[in-house]
């Protein structure tokens, strides 16, 4: 695996490139990142639950050595983002264009990585024309999509999300705690990950990765637990539009690892076959996370040629 660049490490100019803002029009601030050749065409990331833009600066030497321009945007109530009451997840393409018009960008590709899989889908069905291409990497899919194994494990976090929210708002409220003295964070990470599947395991058992990880994911609880709460529950209810209704003018791929254990296979598939134009491509000895690490340049070539 490719080094990566810890937080500290950054220099003063990549610094200031993952703690930027810009003023919507209805008055909230939105965070972003933003990596990479200024000239290259632009990949929009969308990052993981809980996450934020600083996700992106985990590939800040990848970045740098395949040429691309690389922006991470914290969603709402998260990171530099400031929280939006009754959002939906067909909310988001209008805050995407809102940057992109105020960076100066008319096209773009999109990429979103576990939970910011429905993000990912949400542009490609309301944006497809300021769309070059779309990514979908380890996504989560609509909890009633059609798929042809179990995905218990998932459905059953989303019943708890719907009928049980108070016991959802504690895990979180622990999650968020269990962040906030990041040192003791990474040593219990540490051990969790020994739980992980083998190629998982493989990828985060590197202590520059795990640091970068554990702060780019506490930085999703800047503002409190809020912004997190809000969008688990968002994940278990009607996303607002159907997979099969994505514009077959454009082109969505999706990656995803068979032992992926936080979401199933089965959904990567089910997700491939519901979108009309989608590239599936999918490993047998990959998980959640060494997916995005293992391919990263595959990834990266395939949404920006």
């Amino acid at each position: 695996m490719a080094s990566v660049l810890t937080y500290k490490k950054l220099d003063k100019k990549q610094k200031a490139a993952v703690n930027l803002t810009i003023k919507l029009k209805d008055g909230r601030n939105l965070g972003y990142a933003d990596l990479g050749n200024p000239e290259a065409k632009p990949l929009f990331h969308f990052h993981g639950f809980p996450g934020s833009r600083l996700e992106v600066a985990i590939f800040a030497d990848r970045v740098v050595q395949n040429n691309i321009r690389l922006i991470g945007i914290d969603r709402p109530g998260m990171g530099l983002s400031d929280f939006k009451k009754d959002r939906t997840i067909l909310d988001w393409p209008d805050d995407v264009i809102e940057l992109a018009d105020a960076l100066g960008i008319e096209k773009f590709a999109i990429e979103g990585i576990s939970g910011g899989g429905p993000y990912a889908a949400a542009c490609a069905y309301k944006i497809p024309d300021r769309l070059t291409s779309c990514g979908i990497i380890s996504g989560i899919g609509p909890m009633d999509l059609e798929v042809e194994e179990k995905i218990k494990s998932i459905r059953r976090l989303s019943f708890v999300i719907r009928r049980m929210p108070w016991l959802f708002k504690l895990k979180i409220s622990f999650q968020s705690r269990g962040l906030k003295d990041l040192e003791k964070a990474e040593r219990k990470m540490g051990e969790t990950i020994k739980k992980f599947p083998e190629p998982d395991r493989e990828v985060m058992d590197d202590p520059k990765l795990l640091h970068l990880f554990i702060r780019e994911s506490a930085e999703a609880f800047r503002q409190g637990n809020k912004g997190a709460f809000y969008e688990g529950k968002l994940y278990a209810k009607p996303w607002g539009f159907s997979l099969e209704d994505i514009s077959p003018k454009l082109k969505v791929y999706i990656w995803h690892g068979e032992v992926d254990e936080a979401v199933p296979i089965a959904m990567g598939r089910g997700m491939c076959k519901a979108i009309p134009n989608c590239e599936g491509k999918f490993y047998p000895n990959d998980g959640h996370y060494s997916t995005i690490f293992k391919y990263f340049e595959d990834i990266v070539s395939a949404l920006t040629s």
